[in-house]
C-alpha cells in the first residue's frame, strides 16, 4: 500500500496500512478544525464499515492545544467505527489531555481503547500487539 498524507495547517495525517493513520501534531496551535480536517481523510473507512481503526498520535514539545479543541475532537470520533490509539507526548499537559480526551470520547459512546507513551517506537509495539490480538479473537 501506498503511503498517503494530508495536512492541515502544520498537522498531518498519513495512512500507512489499511486500518492505521498516523496524526502528527509537532507544533503551533492544535484546534477542533485542523483535526475535522484531518479526519476527512479517514472518515472514507468508516463510511466502508471498517471493523477496526488504529491510530498513532504525536504530539510535539512545542504544540499547543486550543480551547475547545478536545470537545469538537470527540464530536468528530462520535461517528466512527471502533478504534485503538496510542498517543505519545511528553510534556505533563499532553498527557492529561489526552488521557482526558480517551475518557471524554468513550463517554461520548466512541468505543476506544487508548494509551499514553512517552516515546513512538513503545506507541507501535503496543497497536501491533492489540492488531494481533484482536486478530486472534475474532478468528475464535
Amino acid at each position: 500500500m501506498t503511503r498517503e498524507t494530508r495536512t492541515a495547517g502544520e498537522h498531518e495525517i498519513c495512512r500507512e496500512e489499511a486500518d492505521l493513520f498516523v496524526y502528527r501534531f509537532p507544533r503551533g496551535t492544535a484546534t477542533g478544525a485542523h483535526v475535522e480536517a484531518l479526519a476527512r481523510f479517514e472518515q472514507p473507512r468508516w463510511d466502508e464499515c471498517t471493523e477496526h481503526i488504529y491510530n498513532l498520535v504525536v504530539l510535539g514539545e512545542d504544540l499547543t492545544i486550543s480551547p475547545g479543541a478536545l470537545t469538537e475532537t470527540a464530536k468528530i470520533y462520535r461517528e466512527s467505527p471502533p478504534r485503538t490509539a496510542a498517543y505519545v507526548v511528553r510534556r505533563f499537559f499532553h498527557r492529561t489531555s489526552m488521557e482526558f480526551l480517551a475518557r471524554m470520547i468513550r463517554a461520548l459512546g466512541v468505543k476506544m481503547h487508548a494509551k499514553v507513551f512517552d516515546n513512538e517506537a513503545s506507541a507501535r509495539a503496543w497497536l501491533a500487539e492489540r492488531r494481533t490480538s484482536r486478530q486472534r479473537s475474532s478468528v475464535v
